[in-house]
């Protein structure tokens, strides 16, 4: 995962081109300006701009302000800022800046990866009804990634992220019963999720039917 590097490396790293083009001016003049040029741009990419009146509300506990900022850190780029202002966000009990933060605890974006936090922080958001935090917190269960691992919890959250219409939901839901050799239900999950365009569960329904010819 890429990590934005911090003001000192940065300047560090530059005072190093700098050496070098000083010393190799005459050979490769247009490569080094480039790089040099190319550096310069990555370093100017801190933190977004943001409506100061935003960031003033966001700064004195407004959590929609909060989520807002953090969003826009997200789009560009700076993962460890987003987190920062998900994390006051969610402490407010915003349910969506919650699913986005157990997410970055999940992928290891902008904080350390901890499965045991991005579960804290789906379930939070998923008892708030937050589909995606439902799909992601089944998927946890599924895979015992930070919690005990459950096929009946994972199925729960699975189910009620797939009765709110998301494929991979169903999808999730019909892996899970083929792992537990139930075919049948496995067939009418993946059904649901192949009706809404799921690729994965088309080829799933695809390998199941080519193994049923197989069988006659």
């Amino acid at each position: 995962m890429y990590r934005h590097p911090t003001s000192e490396q940065n300047h560090a790293t530059i005072k190093r081109v700098v050496t070098i083009f000083r010393n190799n001016m005459r050979q490769h003049r247009t490569l080094y300006i480039f790089l040099l040029v190319v550096l310069l741009a990555s370093c100017s990419k801190t933190l977004p701009k943001v409506d100061q009146a935003l960031l003033d509300a966001a700064e004195q506990g407004d959590a929609t302000a909060q989520m807002k900022v953090a969003l826009a850190c997200d789009e560009a780029g700076a993962p460890e800022e987003a987190a920062r202002w998900y994390a006051l966000a969610a402490e407010q009990g915003v349910s969506e800046a919650q699913n986005n933060l157990g997410v970055m605890y999940k992928e290891g974006q902008g904080v350390s990866q901890d499965y045991a936090k991005a579960a804290y922080w789906f379930m939070k958001a998923a008892v708030q009804d937050n589909t995606l935090s439902q799909l992601n917190l089944g998927w946890l269960y599924h895979a015992g990634k930070g919690v005990r691992q459950d096929a009946d919890s994972a199925r729960y959250w699975y189910t009620q992220a797939a009765e709110k219409g998301h494929p991979t939901a169903w999808l999730n839901l019909g892996v899970l019963c083929l792992q537990q050799g139930d075919t049948v239900q496995a067939e009418i999950h993946l059904q649901q999720a192949e009706s809404m365009g799921n690729e994965g569960a088309r080829r799933l329904l695809e390998g199941i039917d080519r193994a049923r010819e197989q069988k006659r």
